[in-house]
């Protein structure tokens, strides 16, 4: 005479919806890690986005030594508005050899948004220098 199998050998012979289960266990982890991932690469976008503006506005005083502080703190907000972030911008003048640079100097704080780094932050750094040269007609 045959034994029937337990309740419980049944259960663990049975495969039915075992991908639905192993599907739970790995989908949250995934996801996760994909939005991690996203957050990660935007932080760099900002971050190369931020230096490009700097190097940007010190072209433009390059090409205009005469423009004001607060027309290149400006260009700086406006350059960087569309992060949501606040820009540090500071400027002076250094003299190297002979030459005067202006150094435009700016710090933004970038916050991370999903997990493991949610809420924690960076600040981005980035300096441009712009000769003042004056030019003779």
């Amino acid at each position: 005479m045959r034994k029937r199998p337990t309740l419980m050998r049944r259960f663990l012979r049975q495969t039915d919806g075992i991908s639905a289960v192993e599907f739970s266990i790995v989908a949250p982890i995934f996801i996760i890690f994909m939005l991690w991932f996203f957050d990660v690469s935007y932080s760099l976008y900002v971050k190369n986005s931020f230096h490009h503006a700097v190097g940007t506005v010190a072209r433009g005083v390059y090409l205009d030594p005469a423009t004001a502080e607060a027309e290149i703190k400006e260009d700086m907000d406006e350059w960087i508005e569309k992060f949501g972030e606040e820009v540090i911008t500071t400027i002076t003048t250094e003299t190297v050899g002979e030459i005067d640079y202006r150094v435009i100097d700016a710090k933004m704080t970038y916050t991370y948004k999903t997990p493991p780094f949610s809420g924690k932050s960076i600040t981005l750094e980035a300096k441009g220098r712009a000769p003042i040269l004056t030019y003779q007609l």
